[in-house]
């Protein structure tokens, strides 16, 4: 009787022992088939919170996307609309804290922006402006300081919605954007580790060359700008060509990180958005100078487009492009490719600031590098004009007096070497006139 209550116990044990086992293993695969999409850990499919919740219709956010931007509640209007001094931090809060307890990054869109912004504004004396800018921001830093990314300047190429208000952060200027500048500087001053980012639309199509130009100019006149951001909403019908021609041609001016800010494929038709995702998503995740994707809202009726006809979930089931990009995700060469950004996180502050964007022939010109790292330590700085190399500096500040040879422009190239070998490149350019 003891050996069969013996054999019995035994296999009753086993048996509970396998059904605890079969449990665990199945825990595991939903945890695993729950998301997020992205696998990558160096860059992010993100999207955004839908009509100010960031779990809607109960959905868990987390489960699908690996980065959040909130769509308006961190708008300058949304925040600090309804008189000065006076702040609603809930839908920002909501979004950030959610990021937080997933680890996950929380993008801030945007600091400035001349359609969201508070109409008390244009009441107020330029100086008055001003100030309420700084106190705008320092509000942000105050109870947001640690940041990863921030859209620093939306939607100022022309045409679009430059701020009303630019008078107060110094108008046009001698480059045409100082106000931009000074947006960026003011950032940098709060955020130094942050991804500072330009955001714009209209960057494949239509404006390509008017924004190419604009971030150009805030790059060479060494604005701490560390990545563009291409909100991408004008590529429905555009042809694969055209778009990985255009996608080329601004990172061959540029030579800096780039984000997809606001991506969405705005159509009724299934075969259509499924193909523009099978084509563009792929061709932009993979470049090594991309740092991640956003799509613009997910749930149909839900989103800015059309009768919200961008949404990948509709009527609770996904459609074929969500379906495609589940795979897609999951493949090696989503989840191997490099990003600007490891770990999604900014290492290195280089900027290259000269005195001076256009000299005269024979005129020499003061080149100032401003190199930091947020983990590591610097080893030394080098600074190349038109590919000659210049006296290797070792200690800040990192100051060069160049004169540059012949009539044209001339390209400067920045190289921090940091103690443990890597090295992290920032590109301008200078131009030379006859007088």
């Amino acid at each position: 009787m003891k050996l069969l209550k013996k054999l019995l116990f035994t296999t009753l044990f086993a048996v509970c022992a396998q059904t605890i086992m079969a449990q665990t293993a199945s825990e595991t695969n939903e945890k695993a088939v729950s998301g997020p999409l992205s696998a990558n850990p160096d860059k992010f499919l993100g999207n955004i919170t839908t009509s100010g919740r960031v779990n809607p219709d109960g959905l868990e956010y987390a489960s699908l996307w690996n980065q959040l931007t909130a769509e308006n509640e961190s708008k300058w209007g949304s925040v600090q609309g309804a008189a000065l001094g006076l702040f609603d931090w809930q839908g920002t809060d909501r979004a950030y804290q959610y990021c937080r307890a997933h680890g996950i990054p929380f993008k801030f869109h945007c600091l400035l922006w001349g359609a969201q912004y508070p109409r008390w504004m244009d009441s107020l004396s330029v100086d008055e402006q001003r100030h309420a800018i700084e106190a705008w921001m320092d509000a942000i830093h105050e109870r947001y300081p640690d940041l990863p990314m921030i859209d620093v300047v939306n939607e100022a190429v022309a045409g679009h919605q430059p701020a009303p208000y630019r008078a107060a952060l110094g108008g046009e200027g001698q480059t045409g954007v100082d106000w931009i500048i000074r947006a960026f500087e003011m950032a940098h001053e709060r955020w130094p580790n942050a991804i500072l980012i330009y955001n714009d639309y209209n960057t494949f199509r239509w404006q390509k060359d008017e924004f190419i130009q604009l971030v150009r100019t805030l790059r060479d006149a060494g604005a701490p700008v560390d990545a563009y951001g291409c909100q991408s909403h004008e590529l429905t019908d555009m042809p694969f060509d055209a778009f990985r021609q255009a996608m080329t041609d601004i990172h061959d001016a540029l030579r800096m990180p780039m984000y997809c800010t606001e991506y969405d494929i705005a159509t009724e038709s299934d075969s259509l958005q499924l193909a523009q995702y099978q084509q563009q998503i792929p061709y932009m995740w993979q470049q090594d100078y991309c740092a991640g994707i956003t799509l613009w809202g997910y749930i149909y009726g839900r989103t800015w487009t059309h009768n919200g006809n961008s949404g990948l979930i509709r009527d609770g089931q996904e459609r074929p492009a969500l379906t495609w990009l589940r795979q897609y995700m999951q493949t090696p060469e989503a989840e191997n490719a490099r990003s600007p950004f490891p770990a999604m996180r900014k290492e290195a502050s280089l900027y290259i600031k000269p005195s001076a964007l256009r000299l005269s022939a024979g005129e020499t010109l003061k080149v100032v590098v401003r190199a930091h790292l947020r983990t590591k330590t610097i080893d030394h700085v080098d600074l190349y004009i038109d590919g000659i190399q210049l006296p290797t500096r070792r200690r800040a500040p990192y100051v060069y007096q160049v004169v540059p040879s012949g009539i044209g422009c001339h390209d400067l190239r920045a190289v921090l070497t940091a103690t443990d070998g890597t090295r992290y490149e920032r590109y301008s350019f200078i131009e030379v006139k006859t007088h």
